[in-house]
């Protein structure tokens, strides 16, 4: 699911970190004078599935190679 920008509603790319205000980038620039304190979505998007991964990744059994 998609996040909103809290201040128009359109969809975010930005969030300020440890809250659940998101931001779209329009909005960010306009209310932020250094966009750069704020959490890129998209970024933490991919720190979370990396971290997905490793977790399930622990839990398979090995691949047994002698089996065909």
């Amino acid at each position: 699911m998609a996040k909103k920008c809290i201040i128009c509603g359109k969809e975010a790319g930005y969030r300020i970190k440890d809250t659940s205000d998101y931001y779209c980038q329009e909005c960010a620039e306009e209310n932020f004078a250094d966009i750069q304190i704020l959490i890129k979505l998209e970024k933490e998007a991919r720190n979370i599935k990396s971290y997905v991964t490793r977790q399930m990744n622990k839990h398979l059994p090995p691949e047994d190679e002698d089996e065909e």
